[in-house]
């Protein structure tokens, strides 16, 4: 079970380190919010990882950022800037989480 636990922690991390990239680098030039393919692999991970609230929490921060850059109550580099900084906090807590699957692993098989 704690080897499958800590593969599924693995995946999700890679995939949120490769398939959603630096928002803030893209703040510049391009609006994330607008981009459709953005948006459908958003909607493809979250119904991949539909049992973890990892992605289904960023999911909803990204939405809710979105609209409040359309209403123009924030501009696109502070919900990149607040993005990122939630992101980095979660990737932060499953690595942890991975950690301590393995520390257990290390107690019981010495």
């Amino acid at each position: 079970m704690d080897d499958i636990s800590s593969m599924k922690i693995n995946a999700i991390i890679m995939t949120m380190l490769l398939s959603f990239g630096a928002h803030s680098a893209m703040a510049a030039s391009d609006n994330y919010c607008d981009a459709p393919k953005g948006s459908q692999q958003w909607e493809k991970a979250v119904s991949k990882y539909k049992y973890f609230s990892t992605w289904k929490s960023l999911h909803r921060l990204r939405s809710g950022l979105c609209q409040q850059v359309e209403r123009g109550s924030i501009n696109l580099n502070e919900a990149a800037v607040t993005f990122e900084k939630e992101k980095a906090k979660k990737i932060r807590i499953l690595r942890e989480r991975k950690n301590k699957i393995r520390g257990r692993k290390r107690v019981m098989f010495g």
